[in-house]
C-alpha cells in the first residue's frame, strides 16, 4: 500500500523498514493457533523485563495485534495505520483524515506499550467514545491476554482503581483530570485509584489540548456566603443603559463600566463606593452584566431541570459538572431566576497543559492538528505528523458564498438543501450554537423539507449516534451544532447495524405482545417489513425465542442493550443473548446486497454535502465539519454560507470589511472576491493567535503554581503512603524551636516562656534553666528546648496510646494531611488575588509574569512553617479523642 508513497512522503520512507518487518512477520503469525498467538504476549514482556526497550519488540508488538484485529474484528490494520500507530508510539501527533481508523490505530502503541505493566491510559472526550472504544478495542487485547478498564462518571472509588489498574484504561479527559486532583486531597492511602502516569494517547487531541486548555481543572467545596448580593445585582443592571453606564467589549468578553455608571450604580444600591473592601460590589455589578449582555440562553447554556447547564462552544455538548468561576455562573442564574447555588472556594486546580505534561510519554491523534503545530510543539513538545489516506480523498471544497446579512443567508441554505435534496442527496449542515440550529430547523419545516436535529438539548442527545450514523441515507437532511468529538462514522446508505437493531427491537417487542401462530407473523412482517428478505429459519429461531422464559424475563432495555452488542464480534452468554446475535446476523445478512446498492446510489449522487453556516474562530473546526464527508475515498462536497454581518467578520474583520458591508450590495446574490477570503483568513487568524495568547498566558502563569504543586502534592503523597510520621512531628518541633530562637536577637525571656510554653502546652522550666547557667549560648537554649520538646512528646504519645492503641499514628497523619490541605488551600486563593493585582503593573513598565513568580515564590517559602507550627499546636494541646 506504501509502495506509491515511498517516493514522495518523507514519512513513508522514515518507516519503511519497520513496516516491512512487520508485514513479513504477519505470514508466520497467521499460522499460530490462538492459544499459541497469545503465548507470544508472555514471552515479548519476558524480553522487556531483561531488555528494558520496546524497540526490539516493536515489530513482533504490531503484529501480533494486526493479527488478533483480524481475528477478533475482522479488520486489518492498512500500512497506513501501521505508520500513525509508529507516531504514536514515538511521542507524536498523528493527524488522521476522519473515517482513516484513528481508534483501531491506537491499539497497536497501546499493546506495545501495556507491556512494559505500567498501565496504558487512551483518553477520549466523552463517556459515549470511553464505553464504546473499550468495548470494541478490547476485544483484540483480552484476545491476546490484556486486561482493560473503563472509567464513566459517578463511578466507586474501588471500581475506579481495579479500572486504573488494568493494562489498557479508557478515560475521558475530564475524569482523568478530577482522579488526579481527588487523589492529591485523599485523606487516606486507600482512597487513591491512580497509578504513577506511564504512557497516553489522547484522542480528539487538539479538542483536549486546546479547546479546553483554556479552562483550569478546579477541585472546589462550597463555602459559607451569601447570595443576596447576585439577585440584587441583576435587577440593578436592569437600569443601567449600554454606551452610556458600561461598554460591551465582545472580542474580550469584559464589560466597562463608566464614570457615570459607577455613580448610578451606587445610587441604586444606596452605598458609597463600589470598589469598598469591606463590603465590595463591583464583582457582583460586572458579572451581572456580562450574564446579562455576554451570555445567553440556547447559545452559552441551556436550562435543564432548574440548572444552568454550560454548552460547550466547540463540540455542541453540555458540560453538567461545569460551573463557569468568579460568581459569573451565579449571576447567571439570578439572571434567569434559577435557584442560585452557594459560591465555591479552590481546594486544588491543574490545567490540561500541566496535568498531561506529567506523564512520562505522551501522544496523540485527530484529523486537525497542524493548524496549531506550533502550540503543541512549543507548551507540549509535541510534532505533528500528517498520516496519508488509505485512499485518495475525493471531496470537493467549493467557494464560500458570502451574503449581505443574515436573512438572505438563512434564505439561501433553505433553498439549497431544497434544490439537493430533491436529487436524494444526503445534507449535513453545521451551525454554532443550540439557537440557530433551531432556527435553521424551523425554516425548512416552512419549507416542508423533513429533518433530524442534534444539538445539546437532551431529548436531540439521546438519539445522537443513531442520528449521525444515518446522516449518510439517501434524502438525509441532518442539523448538527458542531462535530467535534462525535465519534460515530457517517456511512453512505446509512448505517445497516442501526436500522436493523431498531427493525428487530420492534419485532421483538411486537411478538411479546402477540399471541399469533408463525405463518401468521411471516404475512404480518412481509408487509411491515417488506425491504428485508427474511428466511424461513429466522422465523423458527424468532419463534422459539418468544416462547423462551428468559426472552419473557428479559426487560426492553436488556433488550436494546444486546442488541447494541450484536452487532461486535463477541461471545454471547446465554441462550437469549446467542439468539439474538443470530437473528440480528442473519437480518444483516439479508440486507448486505441492498444496502450496498442503496452505498452506490449514494455515492453517484455525490456523497455527503456538507453545509457550513458560519466560520468558526478556528480554522481547525471548519475541518473538522468538512471532514465529516469525503470518508474512505467516499465522494463529497462542502460549502460554507457565510453573511457579513457573522459574529466572526463582524467583530474581526476589520475597518475595510466594514466599509465593504455599507455599500449598496444586493440582499439576495452572493458575494465572491479576494477581499472576502482574505478578511475571512484574516479574521481567523487574529482569532487564533489571541486564543493562543490567553492559553499560552494561563500555561505561565499555572507553570508558576505548577512548580509549588509538584513539591506540595509529593510530599503529601509521602506522608500518605508513610507507616509512621514520629520522625517527622518530631522535625517538626526541632525546626520550630531552631526557627524562634535564630529569630530572637535580645532574648527576652518572657516573651520566649510564653510563646514556647503555649505552643507545646506545657511547663517548659525555661526561667529555672537560665538562672542556673552562667552564660547560655543560642545552641544550649536549642538542646535544652529540644531535650524539652522530646519529653512533652512522648508523654502526649503515651497518653494518647493509652485511650487507644495505634490511635497516635493516625492522627499524625490526619493532622499533618489537613493542615496541608488547608493552608494550600488559602495559597491558591492568595495567588489569585496577586495574579489579578500584578495585571495592574503593567501600566508602570513592570512585568506582571516575573512580578508574580516573584511574590508567589516568597509566599510559598512560608506554607511548611505554617503547616508545621499549627500541627504541633494541635498535637500537643489535643486531650482527648
Amino acid at each position: 500500500m506504501l509502495k506509491n508513497l515511498f517516493n514522495k512522503n518523507s514519512l513513508a520512507n522514515k518507516y519503511k523498514n519497520i513496516i516491512n518487518q512487520i508485514n513479513t512477520l504477519e505470514t508466520n503469525l497467521k499460522s499460530l493457533t490462538d492459544s499459541e498467538l497469545r503465548y507470544k504476549t508472555f514471552e515479548l514482556k519476558q524480553r522487556y523485563q531483561v531488555e528494558q526497550d520496546l524497540t526490539n519488540i516493536l515489530p513482533e508488538a504490531f503484529a501480533i495485534t494486526r493479527e488478533a484485529s483480524v481475528r477478533t474484528l475482522g479488520l486489518r490494520h492498512f500500512d497506513v495505520q501501521l505508520m500513525g500507530g509508529l507516531v504514536l508510539n514515538e511521542g507524536r501527533i498523528a493527524e488522521m483524515r476522519t473515517g482513516e481508523g484513528k481508534t483501531l490505530v491506537a491499539t497497536l502503541p497501546a499493546y506495545l506499550n501495556a507491556l512494559t505493566g505500567e498501565g496504558v491510559h487512551i483518553v477520549t472526550v466523552n463517556d459515549y467514545l470511553a464505553r464504546r472504544d473499550q468495548t470494541a478495542m478490547g476485544q483484540i487485547y483480552r484476545f491476546v491476554g490484556l486486561n482493560t478498564g473503563l472509567i464513566q462518571t459517578n463511578m466507586k472509588t474501588a471500581e475506579r482503581q481495579a479500572n486504573y489498574n488494568a493494562d489498557i484504561t479508557y478515560v475521558t479527559n475530564y475524569e482523568l483530570g478530577f482522579d488526579y486532583l481527588r487523589d492529591n486531597t485523599a485523606a487516606r492511602r486507600q482512597e487513591v485509584v491512580l497509578r504513577p502516569l506511564s504512557y497516553c494517547i489522547i484522542d480528539e487531541i487538539d479538542s483536549v489540548l486546546i479547546d479546553e486548555a483554556r479552562t483550569p481543572l478546579i477541585l472546589s467545596s462550597r463555602r459559607n456566603a451569601s447570595v443576596d448580593k447576585f439577585v440584587i445585582a441583576s435587577e440593578v443592571v436592569k437600569y443601567l443603559n449600554v454606551n452610556i453606564d458600561f461598554k460591551i467589549d465582545e472580542k474580550n468578553k469584559n464589560i466597562i463600566l463608566t464614570e457615570q455608571g459607577i455613580k448610578q450604580a451606587e445610587l441604586l444600591l444606596d452605598v458609597n463606593d463600589l470598589y469598598d473592601e469591606q463590603n465590595p460590589w463591583i464583582p457582583y455589578i460586572l458579572n451581572a452584566l456580562k450574564a446579562l449582555t455576554l451570555f445567553f440562553r440556547n447559545v452559552h447554556y441551556i436550562i435543564q431541570n432548574q440548572e444552568i447547564v454550560i454548552v460547550d462552544e466547540f463540540t455542541g455538548r453540555i458540560m453538567p459538572d461545569r460551573r463557569w468561576g468568579d460568581g459569573l455562573h451565579q449571576a447567571i442564574e439570578a439572571k434567569e431566576e434559577m435557584p442560585i447555588r452557594r459560591p465555591t472556594e479552590t481546594m486544588a486546580s491543574i490545567t490540561y497543559q500541566n496535568f498531561f505534561l506529567l506523564y512520562s510519554k505522551l501522544a496523540g491523534m485527530t484529523g486537525t492538528a497542524k493548524t496549531d503545530e506550533v502550540e503543541f510543539e512549543q507548551i507540549y513538545n509535541l510534532s505533528v505528523d500528517v498520516i496519508p489516506t488509505a485512499r485518495p480523498i475525493q471531496r470537493k471544497d467549493l467557494p464560500d458564498l458570502v451574503f449581505k446579512n443574515q436573512l438572505a443567508k438563512w434564505k439561501a441554505i433553505a433553498q439549497e438543501c431544497k434544490q439537493i435534496s430533491e436529487t436524494g442527496q444526503p445534507i449535513l449542515i453545521g451551525t454554532t450554537t443550540i439557537e440557530k440550529s433551531e432556527i435553521l430547523a424551523q425554516l425548512l419545516k416552512d419549507y416542508k423539507l423533513s429533518y433530524q436535529l442534534l444539538n445539546a438539548k437532551p431529548e436531540n442527545v439521546k438519539q445522537e449516534s443513531t442520528i449521525i450514523a444515518q446522516a449518510g441515507k439517501k434524502s438525509a437532511i441532518t442539523i448538527a451544532t458542531n462535530m467535534a468529538g462525535r465519534g460515530t462514522d457517517i456511512i453512505l446508505g446509512g448505517n445497516l447495524h442501526v436500522d436493523l437493531q431498531k427493525e428487530l427491537y420492534n419485532i421483538l417487542t411486537f411478538y411479546r405482545n402477540q399471541q399469533l401462530t408463525t405463518a401468521q407473523n411471516e404475512n404480518i412482517f412481509t408487509k411491515l417489513y417488506s425491504s428485508i428478505n427474511y428466511s424461513q429459519k429466522f422465523f423458527s429461531v424468532l419463534d422459539l425465542l418468544s416462547k423462551t422464559p428468559a426472552f419473557e424475563e428479559t426487560s426492553n432495555s436488556d433488550l436494546v442493550r444486546i442488541l447494541l452488542m450484536s452487532d461486535q464480534i463477541w461471545l454471547p452468554k446465554t441462550i437469549c443473548e446467542c439468539s439474538l446475535k443470530y437473528l440480528l446476523t442473519q437480518a444483516v445478512n439479508s440486507a448486505k446486497c441492498s444496502h450496498k446498492i442503496q452505498s452506490e446510489h449514494v455515492k453517484r449522487l455525490g456523497g455527503l454535502y456538507i453545509i457550513g453556516t458560519e466560520r468558526h474562530e478556528s480554522r481547525r473546526i471548519d475541518n473538522q465539519l468538512r471532514g465529516r464527508c469525503g470518508r474512505q475515498g467516499d465522494p463529497g462536497t462542502s460549502r460554507f454560507f457565510l453573511s457579513l454581518d457573522d459574529e466572526l467578520l463582524r467583530l474581526f474583520g476589520g475597518p475595510r470589511l466594514e466599509q465593504f458591508m455599507q455599500n449598496n450590495l444586493p440582499d439576495d446574490t452572493p458575494l465572491e472576491s479576494n477581499f472576502l477570503t482574505k478578511a475571512l483568513d484574516a479574521a481567523q487568524r487574529q482569532v487564533e493567535e489571541r486564543n493562543y495568547d490567553n492559553r499560552r498566558a494561563l500555561f505561565d502563569y499555572d507553570d508558576v503554581l505548577n512548580s509549588q504543586r509538584i513539591v506540595i502534592f509529593n510530599d503529601r503523597r509521602k506522608i500518605l503512603e508513610a507507616n509512621s510520621l514520629r520522625k517527622q512531628i518530631i522535625s517538626f518541633g526541632e525546626q520550630i524551636i531552631v526557627e524562634i530562637i535564630d529569630e530572637i536577637d535580645d532574648l527576652k525571656i518572657t516573651e520566649l516562656i510564653s510563646l514556647l510554653e503555649g505552643l507545646f502546652a506545657t511547663n517548659l522550666n525555661l526561667r529555672g534553666f537560665i538562672k542556673n547557667s552562667k552564660r547560655i549560648s543560642k545552641r544550649e537554649l536549642k538542646l535544652y528546648l529540644f531535650r524539652e520538646f522530646w519529653l512533652t512528646y512522648e508523654t502526649k504519645e503515651a497518653s494518647l496510646q493509652l485511650m487507644s492503641i495505634g490511635a497516635i499514628r493516625e492522627i499524625e497523619r490526619s493532622l499533618i494531611l489537613f493542615y496541608n490541605d488547608v493552608v494550600w488551600k488559602e495559597h491558591l486563593q492568595k495567588m489569585a488575588f496577586l495574579r489579578e493585582s500584578v495585571m495592574w503593573r503593567r501600566y508602570g513598565q513592570r512585568n506582571p509574569l516575573y512580578e508574580y513568580k516573584e511574590e508567589g515564590y516568597y509566599l510559598f517559602l512560608g506554607l511548611n512553617e505554617i503547616i508545621r507550627h499549627l500541627v504541633i499546636f494541635d498535637l500537643l494541646h489535643i486531650t482527648q479523642i
